[in-house]
């Protein structure tokens, strides 16, 4: 590994404020991380994060190339999608994952920003406000990172897997008040066949809970002269939609329709917006929750095509499998019996 050390770095805000997810930082966001960041110049052929261990760093590639790795039997190492300027590497591990799921290598001499994961957990647990920007920051790479994997996957014919019980990683992070003040908040409504929740190419005016129901999730293929609608993928009872483009404020990339007649708590963006700027706290553990929702997506990816040691487990205990009644059995895996009864509580609130 070669590594050069730059004893004249340019002040991180400076580097960081060009790129579009940096921005929800402040002036003082970028002074701590000034204070901590060692910028490092990387030689192709690096590997900076590698699979199967603990990763002890978070980087910023500032230029240069680094890219997903995949381990052949011959050893040669098949790079599957990159990381350029902006972009950041490692940041899963600040979202509990104890080992790397994937090898990172530099693919070309690399200009990279790098800080001590520790003193990034510390910081974020003493800063709630740094906690809510930082967590949002990393919700938004990780739509970005998402967005870009599933064109490249389609490519190979590569979906991800059962829908992921999303609630269930939202509810485990929230507190009980969190969960009160959704029911508080919320717009409990029912959604008969057919009916659009979520158009492609629009913009997404709410974060929907689905508490009841099936939904069809579909892509506007163009075919020569025309516009065909496909549905590739349902979504069951536990599920969010739109989370997304919350995120990153972007339009919708597929719509969303009942496939029977449905159960829906819509959280109006205006209004989750508003309740962040006045609960930090809440700010940092929804970003946090929906951080984890998008990294276990690309990870899914991954492990479908075969590039991520993400144990299958992991993503099947979170998937249609688990039964979907009134009382869900949420034992299955450390954390979710806790939002499996958030969950159930929620629903009952709703009911009366």
């Amino acid at each position: 590994m070669s590594i050069v050390s730059n004893s004249e770095a340019t002040p991180v805000k400076q580097v960081l404020s060009n790129f579009r997810h940096f921005r929800v930082l402040q002036d003082q966001d970028f002074d701590w991380l000034d204070s901590v960041a060692e910028e490092k110049t990387y030689q192709a052929g690096t590997v900076l994060i590698e699979s199967g261990k603990p990763a002890t760093s978070i980087y910023i590639c500032l230029s240069g190339n680094l890219a997903i790795a995949q381990s052949q039997q011959d050893s040669d190492q098949q790079q599957l999608t990159t990381f350029s300027n902006g972009e950041l590497v490692g940041e899963t591990s600040l979202l509990g994952n104890q080992v790397a799921a994937t090898t990172i290598i530099v693919t070309e001499s690399s200009k990279l920003l790098v800080f001590a994961k520790q003193k990034l957990v510390d910081y974020i647990e003493r800063d709630s406000d740094f906690a809510a920007r930082f967590y949002h920051l990393l919700a938004i790479s990780l739509s970005e990172q998402l967005r870009k994997l599933t064109k490249l996957m389609a490519t190979q014919n590569i979906k991800e897997g059962e829908p992921l019980r999303k609630v269930l990683v939202v509810f485990a992070t929230l507190s009980d008040s969190d969960i009160a003040w959704m029911v508080a908040n919320g717009v409990a409504k029912k959604a008969g066949l057919g009916t659009a929740l979520i158009q492609q190419e629009q913009v997404v005016p709410a974060v929907y809970l689905l508490l009841e129901g099936t939904l069809g999730i579909y892509i506007n293929i163009s075919n020569k002269a025309s516009v065909q609608e496909k549905q590739v993928a349902k979504r069951v009872k536990g599920d969010i939609l739109g989370e997304m483009s919350f995120v990153d404020g972007g339009v919708a990339s597929a719509s969303v329709k009942t496939l029977e007649n449905a159960w829906v708590l819509a959280l109006p963006q205006t209004t989750l917006t508003a309740k962040f700027q006045e609960d930090r706290g809440f700010a940092g553990r929804f970003y946090r929750s929906l951080a984890s929702i998008l990294s276990n997506r690309c990870l899914d990816l991954l492990s479908r095509a075969g590039i991520s040691n993400l144990n299958s487990q992991d993503i099947e205990l979170l998937s249609e499998d688990i039964e979907v009644e009134d009382e869900l059995d949420f034992d299955v895996l450390e954390g979710t019996a806790i939002a499996g009864k958030r969950f159930d509580w929620m629903i009952q609130q709703l009911r009366r």
